[in-house]
């Protein structure tokens, strides 16, 4: 029995009433001494946290059978206290040894909490591995490395559990890693010598002998008098996955440049073919129509054919993504105009392959006609080629008009000819738009309108600058809508 040292004493009588209680009792269960002597035992524990007849019992059974008691007295203006008692029978009664074990209570509860904490901690990393693929360790320089949780390090690799009663053995990661890899793994870890934090990657094969992508982010969190790493901590992830869509994303872009150069061996192919086929037109044209000599038919329809050509050579060097206007309304223009007796006013718009067929035969239409009857017949007329993009409700139109002034005096042909039927009736129906043709006396004016659909950038051409010799341009410019 302990005795010696209590907190306090209080000593009832057979009928349960408390006969005596010193100073240290009275403190430990909050009562009046003043009362003792008359009031029963089970009035002056009615404030404990045990209904009062059940602690009664508890103290007679633990006076009988020599075991101490615990129970807490509430304390309205502090911290509830936990007070032991050990009962000793005595003659007529029973005294009984009150001791305050609080703080002994309260450092088992705290270790108690701090247990838990750690089991839930240790759970959640278990499903944090589990979740992200992935098992955190511990490293000492010198000593084998330390997994934090060894089920997730062995999913990690690809091991077999452990045999049923049999030790998780610590895993060496070295003897799973590919021969070819070490090195990776060995300049890694070298870098932690200098810098707090290194990253590498490495293949491991699993217990099937396939092959997982690792990856491990370590960092020193404690480094030896000499500077060197003494304690190294990490993470290592399974990137398999990421490294498998990493691999058909290159083989899909690999395939991609294998078919854009498929692509373009035929269009070089089909390019060489349309000249062919020009040049095999021209000479059956020559054979069947005589030789060109000066204007005649078959003059007007090789410059036909030329400019069928360098539409066509335009378009080839730009990928047939379109092309520029300028460019186009240049090259075909180059071939017929002197010195600065042609304007081009307009931006340089990226127009489609169609349209650029389309225009170029019509620009080198009014070309001829202008050479042969119009501003470019003489030496000092003109031709202003003016171009704007008008909004519309269905789109964008392109708005291109074509005046010549100081030419001989026009009127109006008594026929139309194949030239004017090609502008007002091919030329149309090939943009979906509208031509019109007036025979001005100052000059021929045409304007063409057409639903416009821009074209993406497309790699500068080799085939020169959009610079013509002998064509002047605005590109900032705008001509007159009339």
């Amino acid at each position: 029995m302990r005795g010696e040292g209590s907190d306090g004493l209080l000593v009832c009588d057979d009928g349960g009433r408390a006969i005596f209680a010193d100073k240290g009792a009275s403190k430990l269960l909050t009562f009046d001494l003043e009362g003792v002597g008359t009031t029963p035992l089970a009035e002056l524990l009615a404030h404990v946290d045990d209904p009062s007849e059940t602690l009664i019992l508890r103290l007679a059974t633990a006076v009988r059978d020599n075991m101490p008691v615990e129970f807490v007295v509430p304390r309205p203006a502090e911290d509830d206290r936990w007070i032991e008692v050990r009962g000793l029978p005595i003659e007529g009664g029973m005294a009984m040894f009150l001791y305050d074990v609080t703080d002994r209570e309260r450092g088992e509860r705290g270790v108690r909490r701090n247990e838990q904490r750690l089991r839930a901690a240790n759970e959640s990393l278990q499903l944090a591995h589990q979740a992200a693929r992935a098992a955190t360790w511990e490293w000492q320089v010198g000593r084998p490395m330390r997994w934090l949780d060894a089920k997730a390090a062995r999913d990690l690799v690809g091991l077999s559990p452990p045999a049923p009663g049999e030790a998780d053995a610590p895993m060496e990661w070295r003897s799973f890693v590919i021969p070819e890899d070490l090195p990776a793994t060995a300049a890694g870890l070298t870098a932690l010598r200098e810098g707090s934090q290194a990253q590498f990657e490495f293949r491991v094969a699993d217990a099937a002998g396939r092959h997982r992508w690792l990856r491990s982010s370590a960092a020193v969190i404690e480094r030896r008098p000499d500077g060197g790493p003494a304690r190294i901590c990490g993470v290592t992830l399974d990137i398999t996955a990421q490294k498998e869509a990493e691999a058909v994303l290159q083989g899909e872009i690999q395939e991609r440049r294998r078919a854009e150069q498929r692509q373009q061996l035929l269009i070089h192919e089909l390019n060489h073919r349309v000249k062919n086929m020009l040049a095999t037109v021209q000479s059956v044209a020559r054979q069947s129509m005589g030789s060109a000599r000066g204007h005649g038919p078959l003059a007007d329809f090789e410059d036909r054919l030329m400019a069928l050509a360098w539409t066509h050579d335009i378009l080839t060097r730009e990928g047939w993504a379109g092309a520029s206007l300028l460019t186009v309304l240049g090259r075909t223009l180059a071939a017929h105009a002197g010195g600065d007796r042609v304007t081009l006013i307009g931006p340089d718009l990226r127009v489609s392959p169609k349209m650029v067929l389309a225009l170029a035969m019509g620009v080198h239409e009014l070309s001829t006609n202008a050479v042969k009857y119009g501003a470019l017949s003489n030496d000092v007329g003109r031709v202003a080629i003016a171009w704007r993009l008008d909004e519309a409700p269905a789109g964008p139109r392109l708005v291109l008009d074509w005046r010549e002034a100081g030419g001989p005096p026009v009127s109006p042909p008594t026929a139309r000819g194949f030239g004017s039927r090609l502008l007002e009736r091919g030329l149309a129906h090939e943009l979906g738009g509208v031509v019109s043709l007036a025979f001005e006396p100052a000059g021929v004016c045409c304007r063409i309108e057409a639903p416009f659909e821009a074209e993406p950038a497309a790699p500068l051409s080799d085939f020169g600058t959009p610079a013509v010799q002998g064509v002047t341009q605005g590109a900032t410019e705008r001509a007159a809508s009339d």
